[in-house]
């Protein structure tokens, strides 16, 4: 009774902490009777240990939700299981981490040093007690299993198991593993035409304008400062300011400030700013863009300079190993990289060498590389002192802080920023007394933020600093400050960018073309539209910044569930006038994805801006128009339709009594009809196959299939299953792995989706026909989750529907006349009908 009470408490601090807005009462019915229902059931076993054994589950989940608490608070999300591998870079921030640990998080597991000690020493145990209640316990045990199956029952009946497994520790831990586990798997089912990659060649082919050329030939210097927000910039506080040389660099004659330019990073922070900055490609979120990514080939920053007679060089006073750099680094283009061991020091400052002897020491690199054939330099520069939690020694702080912000994150940065701006100061004076100023380019910015938003008493005191409301874009908002010395071009760029944006817009000012690669972003200096930021971390996947409007898709995934704000009045709008701008996010995240998943450059590189789509999209299986479905799912049938050239056929699976795959549609009318001498029940894999089919034909179980499948190489496979539940698939994925590049998967309804592709099929379609889905719940379904096509009864197919589906690249289908050997139709192309 003590640890249920406990547990429900703990939920309750949970879904707190993880700021679940949604579906809040039947999550925490779910979480907390799951729990109690096995300790429960633990507590009936006769084994000699059950108390122990009842801790260490205690335990093992408390500290789970813990963990998850902890990594919310930094990155507002749960943890993927995909991050373990990144375990290793935890030493770097130790001091970040240990500031996440607040006494609010600490309640998730301050009672088990406690419950140990009293199951350690308490002795008095009222056995006549436990003998009479045990009784009761199967009867509990009843109630809390119908209680949480009628709560997963119900969730599943009001459509919401997508926010529960976003939201639900069991649920979303559990998917997270499986699709992990899959993940080699589950890579290629993104759609991406040949209208996609032309767009982003038009993208990628930048028009002369604005400041075009005025870099030609000269060095490039670009600085990534560790957590400089845009707030601090030309900031007077308390009579002082906090960055005196950024402010004065930034209103020189030949500078371009960029004041709405927010973050985009994936799973590795600074390492995926730098990402995105070189190669203008989102960042992965499964796990860091330089781990994930380490082996493909790109054409970024680097590379395209090298290829223009640069040198280019990285310099960061860590480890070489963290976040993969060193050998992350060799792909993106560079060729030396300077890391820790490469520099002297004596003091650090957080968890490395102070930016003091960092830029000192950088300077005389920088002459070396200068010296080299007397070729132009690209030098990419990696500040480390302004690191969260922004505790440097006294020694350094040289601002008055107010007193109620000492020892806060705010005074405690304010500190910290001020310092690295001082030192900048003094690395560009370096500069020009070595000769290295005149002909260099200088860019700056920030990585990330560096004042995370979502804590009320931290909002409230950023509030009353800026005199405005510090929500998100406040948070994201980071500088980009590009210098040109000598050029009179001082202004202040508005429009709306972020790391996706600097590559294009570097080389403007460089005066370069990006003829090899592809680019997501923008030229921010000359770009005439109304550009976006799209970020995934703090945002879920789908929300957006633009220059007057914040778009924030909910925690829990659902477009439904979302808001949108005024950013001028801070007012709620309608979130419903953005769905086709959700849509246009998706689908560029989804292209990133596919340039990165199938290394799509690679091939753009080698075969000179030509791709074979064909080769590598999945949906391109799909271009057989006319798919085979079969009323005796027999082997004479496979083979007359493969004769017939059809090479894409849907075949019908079933569960004997004993559990094996047969090719059938149901055991009902259709296993009446097709044999000679049915029987009353269903049947074992043995009396199956002893049964004669009608016609001379040949039933097949699943390994049938498989042989078959194995001397037919260019025929695909659709499974087909008449019931709702997904058991047969699994089935098949779990003990014939070898379907799964062959097999596309044809789901009934959203649920399945999940459970088939987290258990490894990466090729699904979707036949809704006797689901209850609006026109936009199938749309906003496929968007999120893609598929390779969509089958459609034949009143919804005379709608629009099939029109917007096709703007997603998605073959629809109609479902038509039963019994009939007929095609599947792709709209606008090809007329006729599927079983």
């Amino acid at each position: 009774m003590i640890l249920s009470i406990l547990f429900i408490l703990k939920t309750i601090l949970f879904l707190n902490i993880t700021n679940v807005e949604f579906n809040k009462i039947l999550i925490l019915i779910i979480t907390s009777m799951t729990t109690i229902g096995i300790i429960s059931l633990i507590n009936q076993t006769k084994l000699k240990y059950k108390n122990l054994i009842i801790m260490i589950f205690y335990s093992v989940v408390s500290f789970i939700m813990f963990l998850d608490v902890v990594y919310y608070s930094q990155f507002y999300a749960l943890p993927s299981v995909s991050m373990l591998g990144q375990a290793k870079q935890l030493t770097a921030v130790g001091d970040n981490i240990k500031s996440l640990i607040n006494i609010k998080n600490l309640l998730i597991i301050l009672d088990i040093p406690i419950l140990i000690f009293i199951l350690a020493y308490s002795k008095k145990i009222n056995l006549k007690r436990i003998k009479k209640t045990s009784a009761f316990v199967p009867y509990i045990n009843h109630i809390i299993f119908t209680i949480l199956a009628f709560a997963i029952i119900h969730g599943n009946t009001i459509g919401q198991i997508e926010s529960l497994m976003a939201q639900e520790p069991y649920f979303f831990h559990a998917t997270d593993i499986a699709k992990n586990i899959n993940s080699s798997k589950n890579e290629g089912n993104i759609i991406f035409t040949e209208e996609d990659l032309e767009s982003i060649k038009l993208r990628t082919n930048l028009k002369d304008g604005k400041l075009t050329g005025i870099g030609k030939n000269k060095n490039l210097i670009v600085l990534q400062v560790e957590a400089l927000q845009n707030f601090v910039i030309n900031l007077n506080y308390n009579n002082q300011e906090i960055t005196p040389n950024l402010n004065r660099l930034m209103n020189d004659k030949s500078s371009v400030y960029y004041d709405k330019y927010y973050q985009l990073i994936g799973r590795g922070n600074t390492s995926d700013a730098e990402f995105v900055s070189h190669n203008s490609l989102h960042p992965s979120l499964e796990e860091p863009s330089y781990t994930k990514y380490e082996n493909n080939t790109f054409y970024g920053l680097p590379w395209l300079l090298r290829d223009q007679g640069y040198t280019a060089w990285a310099m960061h006073g860590y480890k070489k190993e963290f976040w993969n750099r060193e050998k992350a680094y060799v792909s993106q283009g560079f060729q030396r990289f300077i890391s820790e061991e490469d520099y002297k020091f004596e003091k650090t400052i957080g968890f490395g060498i102070r930016d003091e002897d960092f830029f000192k020491q950088n300077i005389e690199y920088l002459k070396e590389l200068d010296s080299i054939d007397n070729n132009p330099f690209y030098a990419f520069i990696i500040t480390l002192t302004s690191h969260s939690p922004f505790n440097i020694p006294e020694e350094y702080q040289m601002l008055k802080i107010k007193p109620e912000h000492e020892g806060t994150i705010l005074g405690n940065y304010l500190q910290s920023i001020h310092y690295a701006d001082k030192e900048i100061g003094k690395f560009i004076e370096d500069l020009k007394n070595e000769g290295l100023y005149k002909d260099t380019v200088i860019a700056i910015y920030g990585d990330h933020f560096a004042i995370q938003s979502g804590d009320n008493e931290v909002d409230n005191m950023m509030t009353e600093l800026l005199g405005h409301k510090y929500d998100y874009d406040s948070m994201m908002n980071i500088p980009l400050i590009i210098h040109v010395p000598g050029e009179e071009i001082q202004e202040t760029i508005s429009t709306v960018g972020s790391p996706m944006d600097f590559y294009p817009t570097i080389l403007n000012i460089m005066g370069y073309k990006n003829e090899k690669g592809l680019m997501l972003g923008r030229d921010l200096t000359n770009y005439e539209g109304k550009n976006y930021v799209f970020p995934q971390t703090y945002l879920l996947k789908g929300s957006f910044i633009s220059e007057d409007t914040m778009f924030i898709m909910a925690r829990d995934g659902l477009f439904d569930h979302s808001k949108a704000y005024d950013l001028n009045t801070r007012e709620e709008i309608d979130k419903n006038k953005f769905r086709s701008m959700y849509d246009k996010i998706i689908e560029e995240i989804n292209n990133s994805d596919f340039i990165l998943k199938k290394n799509l450059l690679k091939y753009y590189i080698e075969n000179n801006g030509e791709v074979d789509l064909e080769a590598l999209t999945e949906t391109e299986i799909l271009k057989d128009k006319k798919i085979a479905s079969f009323y005796f799912n027999s082997l004479e049938e496979l083979n007359k339709a493969y004769d017939k050239w059809r090479r894409l056929l849907a075949v019908d699976i079933e569960l004997t009594t004993d559990d094996r795959i047969i090719l059938l549609k149901d055991w009902y009318w259709y296993y009446n009809n097709l044999f000679e001498d049915p029987k009353d029940r269903r049947l074992t894999l043995e009396e199956f196959k002893g049964l004669k089919m009608k016609k001379d034909q040949s039933q097949m179980a699943i390994e049938d299939l498989i042989k078959w499948m194995e001397k037919h190489e260019d025929a695909y496979i659709i499974l087909r299953h008449g019931e709702p539940d997904t058991k047969v698939f699994v089935k098949a994925f779990t003990e014939y792995p070898m379907l799964i590049d062959r097999c596309i998967v044809e789901i009934k309804n959203f649920r399945q989706y999940l459970t088939v592709t987290y258990r490894g099929f990466n090729k699904v379609i979707l036949n809704p026909i006797k689901e209850d889905y609006t026109d936009e719940e199938i749309l906003d379904f496929v968007t999120m989750h893609p598929h390779v096509g969509v089958i459609l009864d034949k009143s919804r197919a005379k709608t629009n529907l099939p029109d917007k589906l096709k703007e997603k690249g998605l073959p629809t289908y109609v479902d038509g006349p039963t019994n009939v050997l007929t095609k599947l139709i792709l709209r606008g192309k090809v007329k006729g009908f599927v079983e």
